[in-house]
């Protein structure tokens, strides 16, 4: 099934044999995700009007991402989200989560990229050895960590939460920024934009094994 970008689900981002120029290239730039996901969590606020509780007429737009939770939606710091551990491999999560996905590759930051975006779900892994990086949720799902913060929460909640032992990086070009707690191996990410009505809100949390995890883009100093 092909999707508006003219990708195929569950395959990679080669636009049908068309050279890496133009909108591709900017696509197999990782960080253009979460600027996306930046840009898409505007339409969040249609929840609140119940514009997407309402029953969708065929051939109508599909819900936002994440309102497909994977099993319990817990997110457990350095373990897991969900029935989706750390410790599995790539066999044992396509096993899960099966077909639909979305893949992509970013050999210049040793990356493969799997979005499952009905579930609001990404995994990442290091493109030369496989091994899991990050397992994260998006979008408007029930999604919450084992310690009560949501996606759409206020980030003062995760921080007043979890304390002061992160680290921050800040993307004012991109509107977001992250919070990384490297000892807990959880992250948040959230839009920071005073003119956005979700400034300030959680659109991603992931989950990583415990120690050092430097991100992908360098934050401006």
């Amino acid at each position: 099934m092909e999707d508006n970008t003219g990708f195929q689900e569950g395959q990679p981002n080669t636009l049908r044999g068309e050279s890496l120029e133009g909108e591709e290239r900017v696509l197999r730039n990782p960080w253009m995700f979460a600027i996306r996901l930046a840009c898409s969590v505007l339409i969040f606020t249609l929840l609140a009007s119940g514009v997407w509780s309402a029953p969708r007429e065929p051939g109508g737009e599909s819900p936002p991402p994440g309102v497909h939770v994977i099993g319990d939606g817990i997110i457990i710091p350095g373990k897991r989200i969900g029935p989706l551990h750390l410790n599995m491999d790539l066999r044992e999560i396509l096993q899960v989560m099966g077909s639909g996905f979305r893949r992509d590759e970013f050999p210049e930051h040793n990356l493969i990229l799997y979005e499952w975006r009905r579930e609001g779900v990404w995994v990442s892994l290091y493109r030369d050895s496989q091994r899991l990086r990050l397992i994260s949720v998006f979008g408007t799902g029930g999604y919450r960590t084992d310690r009560g913060v949501r996606l759409l929460d206020r980030i003062d909640k995760a921080i007043a939460t979890y304390g002061n032992g992160y680290r921050r990086y800040d993307y004012p070009e991109d509107r977001i920024a992250i919070l990384r707690y490297h000892d807990l191996g959880l992250q948040f990410a959230f839009v920071q934009s005073p003119k956005n009505l979700l400034n300030g809100r959680i659109f991603q949390i992931g989950v990583f094994k415990p120690g050092d995890l430097p991100p992908i883009k360098q934050p401006r100093q």
